[in-house]
């Protein structure tokens, strides 16, 4: 029935022309529609807060923040779910224009930070993000025969690259020891304490990822390049190819249209966040999951690039054994660890102690509690704010409950786990709307290529699937 249907629909694309767009209705059309919403939340979030909240108060203007992001990541589970949510409101034309217009002026953006990212991979480094600093620097520490994980230093790299020290992340250690908690110091308190202390003394000054963070800067460096923004421009263009090219091809211009409207990820392509780095080999592990030895290899390269694979791993392992056996699972898993201690390895035997300071140390550092997750309400005044083993411990029971749900689930929703990975980190002590901005597109194409290949559920196709409105 299934495969049936998949056929039909693929000899309905191979008849239709190039160039025509299909409008999705249906399942699919509602799935689109409910992406196009968080994408809008997202972007909402995306938005300078300062005026909203002299406006209305920081209390108000937290909870306003903490709801766009659980509505956000409420919206995005159910768009992944098994059926799609049955809402008069997803199969309106009325609702679904409003979307697709807002998606629009969305995209405007999205194309002017592509040539954004062009114009300024020739310029001077400007990096509001330390992380980016920091990776650059250690490409050059590398370059000059240094291990960077024991020569970097913020110091030294905020000096190196003539950074503005407000992008810097403070430490509730040194000169913000004694500071509340939830009374994060200002871009005028950081940058006053780091002049005090231009060596980086309270501030997180290590080198804090993996090593395969810097080591793809490292040809760039060396070839002269001012800044990461080639790479970072490189890895967002290689990333909408692989979800673009990942749907079938009627829906590929939709698909294409939410990636240009997705303005947080293109924004941290601009400001080359090392967290793109990681979403290509992550998303392709899951796409081409049945290819044993490629996505080990995959897997691997994102588990060496940022933590944040890492919490994504075990939902993509549960759902390799689910469909193929605990032999497939163990062996991308082996496969996989091997390849990330090849990359690391040699960093971690010149200096292990360097090494397991600077990866562990989004972990172990005393750093303030940050984010919109469920710590916003503390940090807006709404709730009182427990200590941090509290957030961990929900962090790790989160995670469990996530993965024995997804464990139920998997072989008839899988593209959910993508999303369910990041989840988790939604109680964290520090919740980064980062974390969970770039889960929503990938997680939507590993969807579409499940359908496109047939291997959706029977619930989940309907006889009109590729035609209808949606962003």
């Amino acid at each position: 029935m299934i495969e049936a249907h998949a056929a039909d629909t693929r000899s309905n694309q191979t008849t239709r022309p190039r160039w025509s767009i299909a409008l999705p209705q249906g399942e699919v059309a509602a799935r689109l529609t409910l992406l196009g919403v968080v994408i809008v939340l997202h972007n909402l979030l995306e938005a300078p807060r300062d005026p909203l909240t002299q406006a209305i108060g920081a209390p108000l203007a937290g909870l306003l923040a903490f709801l766009a992001l659980t509505l956000s990541l409420g919206l995005l589970l159910l768009a992944l779910g098994e059926r799609a949510p049955q809402w008069r409101w997803l199969r309106s034309r009325r609702a679904q224009t409003i979307i697709l217009a807002l998606t629009l002026g969305a995209a405007l953006i999205g194309v002017k930070q592509l040539g954004t990212m062009v114009v300024a991979s020739f310029q001077p480094p400007f990096y509001p993000n330390d992380g980016a600093t920091l990776d650059q620097y250690a490409a050059q520490q590398l370059l000059e025969g240094h291990n960077p994980y024991v020569t970097t230093s913020i110091g030294a790299a905020v000096q190196f690259y003539h950074q503005p020290p407000e992008y810097t992340t403070p430490l509730h250690t040194g000169p913000f020891a004694g500071r509340a908690l939830t009374d994060y110091p200002s871009a005028a308190e950081r940058t006053a304490a780091f002049r005090a202390s231009p060596h980086g003394a309270g501030f997180e000054g290590k080198l804090s990822y993996p090593a395969l963070a810097f080591l793809p800067l490292v040809p760039f460096v060396w070839a002269g390049l001012p800044n990461a923004t080639p790479l970072t421009l490189l890895c967002a263009l290689a990333l909408g190819a692989l979800l673009v090219t990942s749907a079938p091809r009627a829906l590929r211009p939709w698909v294409a249209l939410l990636f240009l409207a997705d303005v947080p990820l293109l924004n941290a392509a601009v400001i080359a966040d090392p967290d793109i780095l990681y979403l290509v080999p992550l998303f392709a592990a899951w796409r081409w999951r049945e290819r044993g030895a490629l996505a080990a290899m995959l897997l691997g390269l994102a588990l060496a690039t940022k933590q944040l694979a890492w919490f994504s791993a075990p939902f993509l392992l549960t759902l390799v054994w689910r469909e193929r056996g605990w032999r497939a699972a163990a062996g991308r898993l082996a496969g996989a660890v091997a390849l990330f201690v090849a990359i690391n390895a040699p960093f971690f035997v010149n200096n292990p102690r360097a090494w397991l300071a600077g990866v562990l140390a989004p972990q172990l550092d005393p750093m303030f509690p940050l984010g919109n997750g469920l710590i916003r309400l503390s940090l807006s005044g709404l709730l009182p704010l427990a200590p941090s083993p509290v957030y961990t411990a929900l962090e790790a029971l989160a995670l469990l409950g996530a993965l024995l749900w997804y464990w139920r689930i998997c072989l008839r929703a899988p593209a959910l786990g993508y999303a369910l990975a990041m989840a988790p980190l939604f109680f964290a002590w520090r919740s980064l709307t980062t974390y969970f901005y770039f889960t929503a597109l990938p997680a939507l194409a590993l969807w579409l290529a499940a359908w496109r290949q047939g291997e959706a559920p029977a619930t989940t196709m309907t006889p009109a699937a590729t035609q209808g409105v949606a962003p």
